[in-house]
């Protein structure tokens, strides 16, 4: 009873901290907002997390624990390998749309950046699973005629770490713009360029 007390305080944490890093950034974060969104303490806080730098890690790393599960499903799935990939870019793509914690993560690589501070890419967690399913749909000869696999897999991460970056640029934090087009339409423009006719579908 105690330990699932503790892992929902914790749970609530790290969800009241995505939504103070996504609005106010790093600096700008409280610690005493973030109790008081999560109904705890600063001491129940600092139970869990000793410093603000902990709970931005902790708040990362739940956004790479949730992109993991897509990369897995995209890997494990059926379907041809197009299929599966666009079923991983889109969901890449929406993360922004669907998880306060992929916004809060944005935001706080954006703000690394802008201050010169450089780390391990985000694109490590699911770049791999790229390679191997345009592999697999260059073996099935499911790319268009001249496509190489390494250029489809480079275009589709400045595509996806594009959208992430110009949602930060927006207005200054992670808002979407009302008249993007969707994940779905970004995906269909893509598989005519890099997939042969029907390979997608």
């Amino acid at each position: 009873m105690m330990q699932e007390r503790a892992a929902r305080t914790r749970s609530a944490l790290i969800q009241a901290a995505a939504l103070e890093f996504e609005h106010r950034g790093y600096e700008g974060a409280s610690l005493s907002r973030i109790s008081e969104t999560a109904l705890t303490s600063i001491g129940g806080l600092t139970f869990h997390f000793r410093t603000k730098r902990a709970l931005a890690d902790s708040v990362r790393s739940a956004c790479r624990a949730s992109t993991a599960r897509h990369v897995t499903e995209a890997l494990t799935s059926p379907e041809p390998p197009m299929v599966a990939l666009g079923s991983l870019v889109t969901a890449l793509m929406r993360r922004l749309e669907t998880s306060v914690e992929a916004r809060a993560a944005a935001r706080l690589r954006r703000e690394r950046l802008d201050s010169g501070t450089t780390g391990r890419p985000e694109a490590h967690v699911w770049a791999p699973a790229l390679k191997s399913l345009l592999a697999r749909a260059h073996a099935t000869g499911s790319l268009r005629a001249g496509v190489a696999p390494g250029v489809a897999e480079a275009l589709i991460v400045r595509l996806v770490e594009g959208t992430e970056l110009s949602a930060c640029d927006l207005h200054g934090g992670t808002d979407t713009c009302p008249h993007a087009p969707s994940a779905e339409q970004v995906w269909g423009l893509l598989l005519t360029a890099i997939a042969r006719p029907g390979a997608g579908a």
